[in-house]
């Protein structure tokens, strides 16, 4: 997909927790071209564990941490570099660091995205952001959905103020050839932060964006 380079994504030095065993970084991610080429590769890894007789044992401790809901597995993820929180269901990994040209200036962003069947997640933050331009803050969010605009080509079908529980940011939903993406931006702490879904089978925010988008918390 053509968003960024802009598979925002988190090297595993930048302190993403768990460890993030299954991604493979050499393939097309979020914001990136190849979406028939990851969607691919989805049906390769299945077949794959198809194939692999069931396992009675648990592989790794993390994975009592996770929660059914459907056919999406659920996990906590802590990206301790950018201070947050959030839960995401499992899927193909990716991660990246990007820079973002805005009106503003270049913005750093660190990415990570999961990717499971018929949904793509992401969830971003920058460097932190000098104090002059933070304080504008609507000026700042602007830029940064222009600068995404500008790199992939997607339509805005909506952008408006938006509140979850006490961070203020914007909701922002764009579309792209056969998907809508929901977008939450937030400037919190001197940090842009940028949460995506992208959902095939529907063009309103889903409840399992919104589950997404809630579960979003900064670290004490």
């Amino acid at each position: 997909m053509r968003f960024i380079h802009f598979s925002i994504v988190f090297a595993l030095s930048f302190g993403i927790l768990p460890v993030l065993a299954q991604g493979r970084f050499d393939r097309p991610t979020f914001f990136q071209d190849g979406q028939q080429q990851m969607e691919r590769e989805i049906q390769r890894m299945q077949q794959i564990q198809q194939q692999q007789p069931p396992r009675q044992a648990l592989e790794h401790p993390s994975q009592l941490l996770t929660v059914d809901e459907g056919k999406l597995r659920w996990q906590k993820y802590l990206f301790r570099d950018g201070g947050f929180s959030i839960w995401m269901p499992q899927g193909i990994q990716s991660q990246e660091m990007i820079d973002l040209e805005t009106a503003v200036g270049n913005i750093d962003f660190e990415v990570f995205s999961t990717q499971p069947i018929n949904y793509r997640f992401v969830a971003a933050h920058s460097n932190l952001i000098a104090t002059d331009i933070f304080q504008q803050t609507d000026a700042l969010l602007t830029a940064v959905r222009d600068g995404i605009v500008a790199k992939t080509d997607m339509a805005i079908l909506d952008d408006r103020p938006l509140s979850e529980g006490s961070y203020t940011g914007r909701e922002i939903r764009m579309q792209d050839g056969r998907e809508v993406l929901s977008f939450h931006l937030y400037a919190i702490n001197q940090r842009v932060y940028v949460l995506a879904v992208g959902d095939k089978k529907s063009v309103t925010p889903s409840e399992i964006a919104q589950n997404y988008f809630s579960s979003f918390r900064l670290l004490n």
